[in-house]
């Protein structure tokens, strides 16, 4: 120890002696380590630490539901759960959430909130301690419809609403206008089970009816709404054990119900895989992140190995003036590696300064929605620890070189009177030259590797996704949530377009349950059902699982969906008249062999659908997806309580239009609003002045309960 704190004395004054050097070789290491932190924040957060605050993570695994052809479906239904729970042996528990977006607060003051809508053994599966008070027990009546009116509360609500009093335990809490008592008040790190997604509250899925979910939730068992389903594996069980035993049952729930189970399979996957939630949205391109971040700290070791290399060259003579003293040449290379330690360590400090302001940026990466999230990054024990690590890690491959010079050093040949040359011998030049094509080799692959990502960042922004995005804005409305019946909810979106397009700037206007490409359609989470086609027999291990949306009639000509056959739907496509439907093009040619569809009948969840139209295809979830067979469905014929909606509203730019006020903004007011229609991100002022004289007249519910956001 006395030798190693001499060292570090001798090396400390070494570096004090040549500021410059030393600040080029910080600020070079910094930047390095700080990169490589950040990025590990990330995956810390969103992969190795998806769900902060549940107890003993690692025997936590995730129930998905997937095609047999591979496609995740992720979501799964209540009454499946239930099986699950009952049939399972390989796990000590099954618990189950539902996000779902609630309005909170007392009529004409509500605010949004986004509940979790959970399982009776929730927070026991996960092991997590309430900061205060209590979760759910047995005997509060959790399986019972509507028995259970309570609710565990976020600490972030327990301070910013209930400004942290105690005595917040017991108080009731109004949930779309249904009175919850509050039990508990969960711990400050726990987030809940979507990753990425700070929920408010935590309510018994058996409140889900009044919560505003739909009947389908609890009783229907192709109802596949439940977002998360957790299992906690019993110690000594692997992961590849669990898929079995999941994987056998979903094969016998397939067999028992063939209407709604018919083509689902069944996986267990760990956490850090799951496909829905921050995980799902980020694991590759965090790979990628991580891949060329460690590609620069090995450009940026090279770099100050190389500035080692000719400062030792430099310093040549007196290290063999050391070496015939008596000196090891072992001292000698760990002297060299301490004053490289010494450098990395104060570019640890540096990059960690930098984690500071660069932890949190990649939220800047986020969707836009009225979703709260948290992407986490910054510092913790665990990126404290990596950034330690990744100083040790600097300092072996950048002082490495250096030492083995010396190592190697001929004493004799330094001391002689020409000596100065060699230190800059055959032996230096050959580790000179290494390190030298080592920097060109990495700079080559990271520009090859930018320019690829370049290309493909320009081939993906030129894919056409199949519709218009020009000068349209969506708007998202949680309608069920706020109390609305399935007519109030029609009757809304027909009032609200009819008024909008009667708005300045206005082109045309449209609704839907389905964002083509949104966040929220990922891959598999649009809506989906179980089709029987006429005509046509499935293989044996086909999946009929075909996704869809619903649709008004103008949607397609609004967003630039071509029709190529037959009609759009009209006004009279009503719920008693009878059901008709519109395909694309891969449904024609997988389900019709090309042929013409107008006319075949479709079996759809009990109804029997008449194909009226064809339309061109587009992108549904991603911009990357292969053809995807789709149908579309009559909006007044199949929209129920329970499904969200968007509004979709065309504008004219800035440029064309005739009377632009000021600034862009189409100066009108509606009951003192003011209304923005030229400006496509603020157009949300006009959806709210709209339908603001509407909700009045319903009950006096107010924007927040009707759910409006700003632009998705």
């Amino acid at each position: 120890m006395p030798a190693i704190a001499q060292d570090v004395r001798f090396g400390l004054r070494i570096l004090r002696h040549s500021p410059w050097f030393a600040a080029v070789a910080v600020c070079t290491l910094g930047l390095g380590i700080a990169v490589n932190t950040t990025v590990f924040s990330w995956i810390d957060s969103v992969l190795l630490h998806p769900f902060p605050g549940v107890g003993e993570p690692r025997e936590l695994a995730l129930i998905e539901s997937v095609t047999p052809t591979g496609e995740y479906l992720v979501n799964t239904s209540y009454l499946d759960y239930h099986d699950y729970r009952d049939n399972l042996h390989l796990v000590s528990g099954v618990a189950q959430g539902r996000f779902t977006p609630l309005s909170i607060g007392a009529v004409g003051k509500t605010e949004r909130a986004f509940a979790e809508l959970v399982s009776a053994n929730y927070f026991d599966v996960l092991k997590v301690t309430p900061a205060l008070g209590r979760t759910f027990w047995a005997t509060d009546g959790l399986e019972r419809e509507g028995g259970a009116p309570l609710a565990v509360i976020s600490y972030r609500m327990w301070q910013t609403r209930f400004r942290g009093d105690p005595k917040v335990l017991g108080q009731t809490i109004h949930l779309n206008r249904h009175e919850l008592t509050i039990i508990g008040v969960a711990p400050r790190e726990f987030r809940g089970t979507l990753a990425g997604v700070l929920f408010d509250v935590w309510v018994p899925i058996s409140m889900a009816t009044a919560m505003g979910t739909g009947d389908g939730t609890l009783h229907y068992r192709a109802t596949r709404d439940e977002t998360s389903t957790i299992v906690r594996l019993k110690p000594g069980v692997t992961i590849a054990q669990a898929r079995a035993e999941v994987a056998a049952l979903g094969k016998r729930l397939a067999a028992m119900y063939p209407a709604t189970n018919r083509g689902v399979d069944l996986t267990v996957t760990p956490v850090w895989q799951g496909h829905l939630g921050a995980q799902g949205m980020l694991l590759q391109p965090l790979r990628i992140l991580m891949s060329l971040s460690l590609l620069l700290l090995l450009i940026v070791c090279a770099n100050v190995s190389n500035l080692l290399l000719a400062r030792a060259i430099s310093r040549q003579k007196e290290f063999s003036i050391r070496l015939a003293l008596g000196a090891r040449r072992p001292r000698l290379a760990a002297q060299l590696l301490i004053e490289t330690l010494l450098l990395a360590a104060a570019g640890a400090l540096l990059g960690l300064l930098l984690v500071l302001w660069m932890g949190q940026s990649l939220m800047f990466l986020r969707p836009v929605t009225d979703v709260p999230l948290d992407l986490g990054g910054g510092l913790n024990l665990p990126t404290l620890a990596f950034t330690l690590l990744i100083a040790v890690l600097a300092t072996l491959l950048s002082g490495t070189v250096p030492a083995l010079l010396i190592a190697r050093s001929n004493v004799n040949e330094a001391l002689k009177e020409g000596g100065r040359s060699a230190g800059s011998g055959s032996s230096s030049h050959r580790l000179r030259d290494v390190l030298v094509i080592s920097e060109m080799a990495l700079a080559m692959v990271a520009l090859i590797g930018a320019g690829l990502f370049y290309r493909s960042f320009q081939n993906a922004s030129g894919i056409q996704p199949g519709f218009d995005r020009a000068n349209i804005s969506v708007s998202q409305f949680y309608l069920s949530y706020a109390g609305y019946s399935a007519v109030e909810q029609r009757d809304f979106c027909r009032i609200l377009r009819e008024r909008l397009e009667s708005k300045p700037g206005v082109v045309g206007v449209t609704y839907s349950d389905v964002i083509p490409m949104s966040t929220a359609s990922g891959a598999g989470s649009t809506p989906w059902h179980q089709l029987d086609i006429e005509g046509y027999t499935p293989a044996p291990k086909e999946q009929m699982m075909i996704h869809r949306a619903t649709v008004p009639p103008g949607y397609f000509n609004l967003l630039g969906i071509r029709l190529l056959d037959g009609r759009d739907f009209t006004e009279q496509d009503s719920a008693k008249a009878p059901r008709v439907l519109i395909v694309n093009e891969t449904f024609t040619k997988r389900f019709f062999y090309g042929r013409n569809p107008i006319g075949r009948k479709i079996r759809c969840e009990g109804d029997v659908f008449t194909v009226v139209g064809l339309v061109k295809d587009s992108k549904y979830h991603t911009p990357i997806e292969g053809p995807t067979p789709f149908f579309y469905i009559p909006f007044r014929v199949w929209f129920a309580p329970g499904l969200n909606f968007a509004i979709f509203i065309k504008t004219r730019s800035a440029a064309n239009d005739p009377s632009p006020s000021p600034g862009g903004r189409g100066a009108q007011s509606g009951r003192g609003v003011q209304l923005q229609l030229v400006v496509r991100r603020e157009h949300t002022f006009a959806v709210r002045a709209a339908c603001r004289s509407q909700l009045v007249g319903s009950g006096g519910r107010d924007l927040a309960a009707a759910g409006l956001h700003r632009p998705v």
